[in-house]
């Protein structure tokens, strides 16, 4: 996985045009210095070697003035031209020249920004243990500094390297925080990289959907800064993720596109891993010859980076292509080579830490060889001269008493560089355990936000279930009656009908649309009550006047189906709510009761006076509800279902009848028996 180490100022052309006019227009040398910084950094993304020209004007002209900041931004600069273009011996050095210069003059930016990039290299030439050392301390230097933008590339380092080692979840977390600080910040070319991060994670972890939507957003803000290496780097993840999806044609579309822009950067690196990529498309294309010859590309490109691991992953893939091929002599070959690899890669490893530790003990000693032999040179030439001018008893003593201080001074010394050493040793582990802190409180973040937004899925499916009801409740009872029409219509036109019948079907069409427009305003107050909140308005009204509003309203479809409606209340009871929406429950209690009657039989309106609170019963003698759809009557997994004569039913209107007798301090229930009858109840304050 890539790991950028500097976050690039994406600037365009034109920007890079304008500044180059400036500088050719400039007199002043610290001008200059500054103009050249500005073109270096702006050539990051677009042009390396032209990165490396203009930090060499900018490294000479920094010398000249004498700027010892300038001059290790200047090394900083060169390092990253060759880090970009796999030069990465020449980057290690420079950077490493930096880091001293920037010691030198104490510029502690400059300390942490050197052991940042140098944990980049490292990390490329497959040192890992170095490069995560060279990345903590240099994050130890950017708390320090409170500098926000260097402690994200870090964190962002340190997940790249967890991604190498192949523990995705691991990074992620790391990107993770990352996206949420450039976020913060509003770091537009942060929340770019970070966006690819994170799908490089879900790509390798083939949640390759998931991928795609983070390298989708992530291209978006790539291509508007003009990122031409970063947009490489996005469409490298497009081709892995469909070669996981084994869509191949569009997976080798995006790295070829890829793989024309890194060889024009001349990012060898990056060049060798996307012609990795390309063998295995091909390999599962069963494109033999082709694959080979990806990998045979990679190999020698990995050999001139000096990548052991690079040659190791392209010999597994020449050995899968002779193998498929059955060439199993050359399939052997490389086999023989890959092993042979392997153990070369352990045995550097070894050597390369044996040699390490016994160098930095060679260091050691010999710097306290240097150091007492130029202390007895020194004893030895006052010694000389004293003995040339005492005779030869005095000199003798003398040699004595010096021989002691001597052996004092070394006790002396060795006692305080072991304090020092043990101060060191303290301050390093004290620092350590902040770091395990630190981490371990942001596990414990990302955990607490996993389950914040598992809870929150769970609702959101909830949600989407009630909404896929709803529009199918509004789909189903909004097309009938449209239908019906139509063919009512198409009949009438083809002359199929008679005028009674016709006469017939128009009184049972007004019915429909009726209970139709019943729904739409039930619908219209269920909605506004959802998205804009009802304000209830309550005063003091007698619930007799509206049960007999609503009996009057229905007297016709009463007297259609012989039922007979008895309002039971003789006394005047007042109740305190808001009189339309009581209105509209009592209408659409007294609908249901009116479509789920059969004829004859009868609907009882009654009041219960219980101290403050005034009962209403409205029972009914009709066929009941069964005990399936009483769980669910007043939500939307309740099942539609027609009236007695074929009324089309739903429960949208129970729903909203619930809504608003809950918002004026009441409450509703029902209770129904198969084959007797149903009796619904709605309790409200009294008159106030």
């Amino acid at each position: 996985m890539l790991v950028l180490f500097v976050y690039p100022s994406f600037a365009q052309t034109a920007k890079i045009n304008q500044l180059q006019l400036k500088l050719n227009q400039a007199k002043e040398d610290t001008t200059r210095l500054r103009l050249l910084q500005q073109i270096g950094d702006a050539y990051t993304a677009v042009d390396p070697a032209k990165k490396l020209y203009y930090a060499n004007l900018f490294m000479q002209m920094a010398q000249k003035l004498h700027n010892g900041q300038a001059i290790a931004d200047a090394y900083i600069q060169m390092g990253i031209s060759y880090a970009l273009r796999s030069k990465l011996d020449s980057a290690l050095d420079v950077f490493k020249k930096s880091y001293a210069q920037s010691e030198k003059i104490k510029y502690t930016f400059g300390m942490g920004k050197s052991l940042m990039d140098m944990g980049f290299v490292y990390d490329r030439l497959d040192n890992a243990k170095d490069a995560i050392k060279c990345d903590f301390d240099a994050l130890v230097i950017m708390k320090k500094t409170n500098n926000q933008r260097g402690i994200n590339q870090l964190l962002t380092n340190i997940g790249s390297i967890y991604f190498d080692l192949k523990k995705y979840s691991l990074a992620q977390t790391y990107f993770n925080q990352c996206l949420i600080i450039c976020t913060a910040a509003k770091d537009t070319a942060g929340i770019g990289y970070a966006l690819f991060t994170i799908g490089n994670c879900f790509q390798a972890l083939h949640q390759d959907d998931k991928a795609l939507d983070y390298f989708n957003r992530s291209l978006t803000i790539r291509e508007k800064l003009e990122d031409v290496n970063g947009v490489a780097l996005v469409k490298r993840g497009f081709g892995q993720a469909y070669y996981h999806k084994k869509q191949y044609d569009e997976a080798l579309g995006y790295l070829n596109t890829a793989l024309k822009t890194v060889q024009q950067l001349q990012n060898k690196y990056e060049e060798a891993a996307i012609l990795l990529d390309l063998s295995d498309v091909y390999l599962a294309k069963n494109d033999y010859a082709k694959a080979i010859d990806c990998a045979t590309r990679t190999k020698k490109l990995s050999a001139e980076m000096k990548s052991e691991s690079g040659i190791s992953q392209a010999l597994e893939r020449l050995i899968s292509a002779y193998r498929k091929k059955g060439d199993f002599k050359q399939a052997s070959q490389y086999q023989a080579e890959y092993i042979t690899g392997e153990e070369n890669i352990l045995v550097a490893k070894a050597l390369r830490d044996v040699t390490l530790t016994e160098f930095n003990r060679v260091r050691t000693e010999n710097a306290a060889l240097t150091k007492n032999n130029q202390l007895i040179a020194t004893t030895n030439t006052n010694y000389s001269t004293r003995l040339n001018e005492y005779s030869n008893a005095i000199a003798i003593i003398v040699v004595i008493l010096a021989s002691v201080i001597v052996l004092l001074f070394v006790l002396y010394r060795r006692n305080q560089e072991k304090q020092i050493t043990n101060k060191q040793l303290l301050q390093q582990k004290e620092e350590i355990a902040s770091i395990n802190e630190e981490l371990e409180s942001l596990n414990e973040e990302i955990n607490a936000q996993m389950e914040v937004v598992g809870t929150q899925n769970k609702e959101l499916e909830r949600l989407n279930s009630v909404k896929n009801k709803f529009f199918s409740i509004i789909s189903h009872d909004l097309r009938g009656p449209l239908n019906t029409l139509q063919t009512l219509f198409a009949v009438y036109r083809d002359g199929d009908i008679s005028e009674a019948d016709f006469a017939m079907l128009l009184s049972r069409l007004e019915d429909t649309l009726l209970n139709t427009g019943a729904f739409l305003d039930n619908l219209l107050e269920w909605s506004k009550n959802q998205l804009e909140g009802i304000i209830i308005k309550p005063v003091n009204f007698d619930i007799g006047d509206c049960i007999a509003e609503n009996i009057q309203l229905f007297e016709t479809k009463i007297a259609l189906k012989n039922l007979k409606v008895d309002n039971s209340l003789v006394e005047r009871v007042a109740v305190f709510a808001d009189r339309d929406m009581i209105t509209l429950v009592v209408r659409n209690l007294l609908s249901n009761c009116l479509k789920f009657c059969n004829p004859g039989d009868e609907i009882t309106f009654s009041t219960k006076n219980e101290g403050n609170r005034i009962l209403i019963a409205i029972h009914d003698t009709g066929p009941g509800i069964s005990h399936a759809d009483q769980e669910n009557l007043f939500n939307l997994e309740h099942t539609l279902s027609t009236g007695t004569q074929d009324e089309k039913g739903n429960h949208l209107g129970l729903i909203l009848c619930k809504d608003m007798i809950d918002q004026n301090n009441g409450s509703i229930w029902f209770e129904s028996t198969p084959g007797e009858g149903t009796t619904f109840w709605v309790e409200l304050p009294g008159a106030q």
